[in-house]
């Protein structure tokens, strides 16, 4: 059964057991002979529309039932529904829908944050403790969870080099592995050819998971790379408004099963409301991350003659490393983050984030309005000073998430700020 098929009988069903129990209910229901204790804290008895143009709020933790044996089936798995909703709940079931359909994948799980979504699909790939290979460009909060929850269970974290692959291929020794790597890295934009990376990996019994949060699935599908899993943080570019914290797992069927198991029992739960407001943000996905591109390349060109600055690194600039890689992995663009390294280090970073008018210093990024971060205080503090000087993350080092802005605005606002 095809997953729209799937998701509109879970949804008649639903809908049909309420109507009958509404039913009932106004049969028994005598308003005349029940205390004003009782009237006040009886549910709502309306019967829930179908034909709404948008989803309704599902905003409730649990399900009501006629019977002991209708509970059973569900729980059984006999029959579609929803009991609980730390189990399952609709607003879940129409985020996933969307996402397994931008991403290409057959079954998608959404947890309570990116960092679960990323602790769901490590466990659910290898739930035994084995050696964990780490992209050496790769975001703070990963290197977080290996480290803190991880290696004291037993796994091994290794640093390893995805952009050479004979140096890759050398480094991946140890069978039963994992390898974990970003379609485009936090916060340099680097990208490997990851479509030979995971054939290397998988062919020296090694199972991938690639973050796409930056690329999102509008510029691309890591599944068509063969990545057993994908992961994404839908507080930002999916959700897109800085107003949700969600994540993301997806892959295929057989691999979901355990991310959903783990996700119910280890109650990695998001709010209903935050995979409302998050699908809500994603149906304008495609117009947001072709603009923000856009913005993000004539912002990128614009920085590279500014002065105060050293560096300018972006995927869509000739001077990237990665740009040929970026050009055969990447469709309809180069995503939206650019980061750049300031001469003078962190005096000029202070300097221009207190002279910025329009451009805010928020320690995340995805939003529709351009905001920059500074990775060595926010989201690679994870990282020893050693590990990040390897990789030129230094206090120099700012990271832009372009907006929907009018672009010359904001090349104007560094311009002021660094003159």
């Amino acid at each position: 059964m095809c997953c729209d098929e799937h998701h509109i009988r879970q949804q008649i069903e639903f809908v049909s057991c309420r109507i009958k129990r509404f039913s009932r209910s106004i049969r028994a229901f005598r308003s005349d002979y029940v205390d004003i204790f009782t009237k006040v804290v009886e549910p709502s008895r309306l019967s829930i529309p179908t034909n709404s143009v948008a989803d309704p709020i599902f905003q409730t933790s649990v399900y009501s039932f006629d019977d002991i044996e209708e509970v059973d089936q569900l729980l059984g798995g006999q029959r579609q529904g929803y009991s609980y909703t730390r189990g399952g709940n609709p607003n879940y079931d129409s985020l996933a829908q969307f996402i397994s359909g931008v991403e290409g994948t057959e079954k998608t799980v959404i947890t309570s944050s990116g960092t679960a979504s990323l602790l769901a699909g490590i466990l659910a790939l290898r739930p035994k403790p084995c050696t964990i290979y780490l992209a050496r460009e790769i975001y703070g909060g990963t290197v977080g969870i290996c480290r803190r929850i991880l290696e004291p269970m037993g796994y091994v974290t290794k640093w390893v080099d995805t952009h050479d692959e004979r140096v890759f291929a050398q480094l991946i020794t140890k069978q039963s592995s994992l390898l974990i790597v970003e379609s485009i890295s936090n916060p340099l934009g680097r990208i490997s050819p990851l479509d030979k990376i995971i054939a290397i990996a998988h062919a020296r019994g090694a199972l991938v998971l690639v973050d796409n949060t930056f690329a999102t699935p509008f510029h691309a599908s890591p599944i068509e790379w063969g990545a057993d899993l994908v992961v994404h943080s839908a507080t930002k570019f999916i959700g897109g408004h800085s107003d949700l914290i969600l994540g993301i797992v997806t892959g295929s069927t057989e691999r979901l099963s355990a991310v959903q198991e783990l996700v119910d029992v280890a109650g990695f739960t998001p709010d209903p409301f935050a995979a409302w407001l998050a699908l809500r943000g994603a149906r304008t996905l495609a117009i947001r991350m072709e603009r923000a591109s856009t913005n993000a390349l004539e912002l990128a060109k614009a920085l590279e003659s500014m002065p105060c600055i050293d560096r300018v690194y972006y995927p869509g600039l000739p001077s990237h490393p990665d740009h040929e890689v970026a050009k055969n992995l990447l469709r309809r663009g180069f995503g939206a983050i650019v980061s750049l390294s300031l001469r003078g280090g962190y005096d000029t970073v202070q300097s221009m984030i207190r002279r910025l008018k329009l451009v805010r210093f928020v320690p995340s990024l995805g939003d529709v309005s351009t905001t920059l971060s500074h990775p060595v205080v926010a989201s690679h503090r994870e990282l020893t000073p050693e590990e990040k000087n390897a990789v030129g993350i230094d206090p120099s080092v700012v990271r832009i998430s372009v907006g929907i802005e009018s672009v010359r605005d904001i090349i104007e606002d560094f311009a002021q700020a660094l003159s």
